[in-house]
């Protein structure tokens, strides 16, 4: 299962400061080919995370995997105009790859592509959404600790966001309540967490302190919460709930999401201690 990230960014090294194995001299295909030839290798489903610009023509790569979990690899001379990798280390991009195990960082020798995400790349609003997704798997996740439900996750909102029919909030917001079942933190929404007693179905007061929706008079003391609608609780329990066939039947209005989202976005934050960058964006986005 996903671990619940420390307020240190020390547990998740940035790729870039992680060293590369191969020798930087190492640049003529022959020589190069002979290099990865004595590696050892592996093979990998692969969404392309995070990249880093790294040396003359490089990219350093964060990479979530089905098999080996969360990992960092370069790819040699992915920047060149001719790189035959061009389009599949794109930012979100699946591919199937061969890895050779590098010392420190292993080394992307094969790319095949599965799939495109032209219509998220296209779209600032989408990007934002991905690059949330991104952020907060790359926050939860430990190295080289794989865990399935994720990875299918990943994958499923990635596709739905590069779909142009589908609203990337009511995605993003499907997917932030899915992660936080999956990290343990999924909200009480039937009973208050408060007091205990079972929530009538009215408009509350959302508490990420306490984990749920606060009853009246909870609420009542709570300040640090957001409010909810009767109709914005119903749609929550029918995403606890897991009815993703529901939930995408339903078109979902501006102003129920802004509640679903606060209410979503805060609990995971309280949980990960610490702001996400990409929801700073994406509320600037919304304003």
């Amino acid at each position: 299962m996903p671990q619940r990230a420390s307020g240190s960014e020390r547990s998740h090294p940035h790729p870039g400061h992680v060293a590369a194995s191969v020798p930087s001299a190492a640049r003529d295909s022959g020589e190069y080919d002979r290099t990865i030839a004595a590696m050892p290798t592996y093979q990998a489903d692969a969404i392309v995370l995070r990249r880093l610009d790294y040396g003359e023509a490089d990219r350093i790569l964060t990479l979530l995997t089905r098999e080996h979990g969360k990992l960092a690899a370069i790819a040699k001379g992915a920047r060149r105009a001719k790189a035959r990798s061009a389009g599949s280390l794109d930012l979100f991009a699946r591919s199937r790859m061969m890895l050779a195990k590098g010392r420190n960082l292993d080394v992307v020798a094969q790319v095949e592509r599965r799939g495109d995400v032209r219509h998220i790349s296209g779209d600032l609003q989408r990007t934002a959404y991905a690059c949330l997704v991104s952020e907060i798997v790359d926050k939860v996740l430990e190295d080289r600790h794989p865990v399935d439900e994720v990875f299918d996750l990943v994958v499923e909102t990635l596709d739905r966001l590069n779909a142009v029919d589908r609203s990337p909030r009511a995605d993003s917001a499907w997917f932030l309540m899915r992660i936080l079942d999956q990290l343990g933190y999924l909200p009480q929404l039937q009973d208050c967490p408060g007091c205990g007693q079972p929530l009538p179905e009215a408009s509350a007061w959302f508490s990420p302190l306490l984990g749920g929706v606060l009853c009246k008079a909870c609420g009542a003391h709570d300040q640090a919460g957001s409010a909810l609608s009767v109709n914005s609780l119903k749609v929550l329990r029918l995403m606890a709930a897991d009815d993703g066939e529901m939930y995408g039947r339903l078109r979902i209005t501006a102003e129920l999401l802004d509640e679903i989202e606060d209410a979503l976005e805060a609990q995971l934050e309280y949980h990960l201690d610490r702001r996400l960058k990409s929801l700073e964006f994406i509320r600037s986005l919304r304003h």
